[in-house]
């Protein structure tokens, strides 16, 4: 499998972002994951999971993320847009990511579980998208102490 490892300044800052999401996830009892939608260096929304908080298996960061860009863009269609997440996208964000056009994702944590490249094996080369994985360990830890604390309760 293969990723592009851009690591440049704006898209490690952009992660940053979205890591400040999958904390406030985190605080409201929900699974830590943050998302982030850019177009033309301007942040269109910042957002993260609202599962819990809406009993909607389907609420994740990626989805909540572009239901409100195209809402904000007035449009279903957002190329030229790129999205930042704290974890690889599921098949169902990713399948999201695609229909929307998107053609640029950044994301920090591998997901072996339910990752659509690491577990289900999707090409990284689908769609002309480009596949962006710049590892970041606080985006697993904080993960991992989540599902560590539902575990202890």
């Amino acid at each position: 499998m293969v990723f592009y490892y851009n690591k440049t300044m704006i898209h490690t800052e952009y992660l940053a972002l979205a890591y400040k999401q999958a904390e406030e996830a985190y605080n409201q009892h929900e699974i830590p994951v943050g998302a982030l939608i850019v177009k033309n260096d301007e942040i269109i929304c910042s957002t993260h999971n609202l599962s819990q908080q809406n009993a909607d298996p389907t609420a994740h960061a990626e989805l909540v993320a572009l239901k409100i860009a195209f809402r904000q863009l007035k449009n279903k269609n957002l190329s030229g847009c790129r999205i930042y997440i704290t974890l690889e996208p599921c098949l169902m964000c990713l399948g999201a990511i695609i229909n929307s056009h998107i053609k640029e994702i950044y994301f920090s944590a591998l997901d072996p579980v339910k990752g659509a490249f690491t577990h289900y094996g999707v090409s990284p080369a689908i769609d002309n998208l480009e596949i962006h994985y710049i590892k970041d360990n606080k985006c697993e830890d904080i993960l991992s102490k989540f599902f560590k604390d539902i575990r202890n309760k």
